[in-house]
């Protein structure tokens, strides 16, 4: 899977907001999710599992949020093409 520098910095961005945002806080809660949504539709099949997991589950907030977050990092680290250096290893967990 190819990421395109400008995605790559999109899902940063947005998995930055998930990490601080308070899931109590409904509004910047579903608006997060609608923004993660949308930053994945250039790939089909990662944007139907952030929907299926996150968006259309009926789980709590809090864990709703720690898995969106979860998978927009995992996108970063399965794709084959990611622009390296673009963004911090240690950022990702990586030393």
């Amino acid at each position: 899977m190819t990421i395109s520098k400008q995605a790559c910095t999109e899902i940063i961005q947005l998995i930055q907001e998930g990490e601080s945002l308070d899931p109590l806080d409904l509004e910047a809660f579903y608006s997060w999710m609608d923004s993660s949504y949308e930053a994945l539709e250039f790939d089909p099949v990662q944007q139907q599992r952030f929907n299926d997991y996150c968006r259309s589950s009926g789980g709590y907030a809090s864990m709703r949020l720690y898995t969106g977050v979860w998978l927009l990092k995992q996108l970063l680290f399965d794709a084959d093409d990611a622009i390296e250096g673009d963004y911090p290893a240690t950022f990702l967990g990586n030393p």
